[in-house]
């Protein structure tokens, strides 16, 4: 909201409190999930956040920056739900479960709609930066996803354990881009925004496990 001044006018915010950096992200979160990265200008980050775009400047560097830090975010976001399953499930003394992280990711795309448009609408290459931000994203849940795997029975060869590492890798690349795909189709009024919610997601479950636990 605007803030009163001492002659009880009405105007933009104050754009030097430290509380109003988080403030500007949160509205360039929205309005880079409404435009595309090209469309989307300071103007109408500034708009968003109610405060003049010099406001925007005295934070940030630009739309570069403020892109990069809006990604981030989202990212950071989806990583901390994720670390919250596998903190529970290992609470619990189980095995990670791929189920339980595909649901509860599933579950924080249908409450932060604009995180969700942002992460799954935009092109990875929009910065460069956004560009390393996917990659590293993406490696990591790579990583992570080994610990999915059913122990094998027997010690593998050398030969055989990079063969098994590089198709386990390939599979959870796979599965990783087909979420981001499946999450982007049912957005807004995508086509598979009319199927019901738990049906699909107990069908992207089994598909996942068979991709990757097989």
């Amino acid at each position: 909201m605007s803030e009163q001044g001492a002659n009880g006018q009405v105007g933009k915010k104050s754009p030097h409190r430290p509380s109003r950096r988080q403030e500007i992200v949160d509205a360039a979160i929205r309005v880079f999930a409404a435009k595309s990265f090209s469309d989307a200008s300071i103007q109408d980050v500034a708009l968003e956040s109610e405060v003049v775009p010099s406001a925007v400047y005295y934070h940030f560097a630009g739309k570069d920056e403020l892109f990069e830090l809006a990604m981030r975010r989202v990212l950071d976001m989806v990583n901390e739900v994720v670390a919250h399953v596998r903190a529970q499930e290992d609470a619990a003394t189980r095995d990670p479960s791929l189920e339980d992280v595909i649901v509860a990711v599933w579950g924080w795309v249908e409450a932060h709609p604009n995180e969700a448009r942002l992460l799954h609408y935009h092109l990875p290459g929009a910065t460069a930066e956004a560009s390393t931000l996917r990659r590293e994203f993406e490696e990591a849940h790579v990583q992570r996803a080994f610990d999915y795997l059913p122990p094998s029975p027997t010690p593998p060869t050398k030969r055989a354990a990079a063969l098994e590492h590089a198709s386990h890798s390939l599979s959870t690349r796979t599965l990783i881009e087909l979420l981001m795909t499946i999450h982007a189709l049912r957005l807004g009024e995508g086509p598979l925004s009319k199927h019901a919610s738990k049906t699909l997601s107990r069908a992207v479950v089994a598909v996942g496990e068979r991709i990757v636990v097989g």
